[in-house]
């Protein structure tokens, strides 16, 4: 019987647990005693507009291909990939992604990920479960804006209309 914590499905690749010390350095490496939080290298990084997303995502591109190395299921490559869409929309706005990235730690999320895949056997399967609600979302975007877009055009057409009458 194993004991709580205890590795239950199988070993942790070597390549991750390399990353594992690259994630704590950009995620959570300097502790903020007047919040009791932890920052990392990424939020700092981040100030430099273009490099500081350059560098999360390959930080989390890396934890991403050590998993394709070892075999990982769609299911947990498409979480991750939502994750780090998420950091990456967060990080469009230069200043508040950097301060946005102190509460949303991508790599953190990522590399859990990871480990529960390896170690508890989580998050096996198809990636269909993650991928389906995006793509709905998507396409009802889609819709929303070519519904919006035919309004528009409609009223500027109407406006032109009254102008020119």
């Amino acid at each position: 019987m194993k004991k709580k914590g205890e590795a239950l499905y199988q070993q942790v690749p070597k390549d991750l647990q390399n990353i594992s010390r690259i994630v704590k350095l950009m995620d959570s490496s300097i502790y903020v005693p007047f919040i009791g939080r932890t920052i990392g290298l990424e939020p700092i990084i981040g100030l430099v507009p273009v490099l500081g997303g350059y560098v999360g995502f390959i930080i989390s591109g890396s934890i991403m291909v050590a998993l394709l190395r070892n075999n990982a299921s769609g299911k947990v490559i498409a979480k991750m990939s939502v994750n780090m869409l998420i950091d990456m929309l967060l990080n469009l706005v230069p200043f508040l992604g950097s301060i946005l990235d102190f509460f949303f730690k991508t790599n953190e999320r990522n590399l859990t990920l990871a480990l529960e895949h390896y170690q508890y056997g989580k998050n096996h399967g198809s990636a269909w479960g993650v991928l389906f609600p995006i793509i709905l979302v998507i396409f009802g975007f889609s819709i929303l804006a070519l519904v919006a877009m035919i309004y528009l055009f409609y009223a500027i057409f109407s406006l032109a209309q009254g102008l020119f009458a």
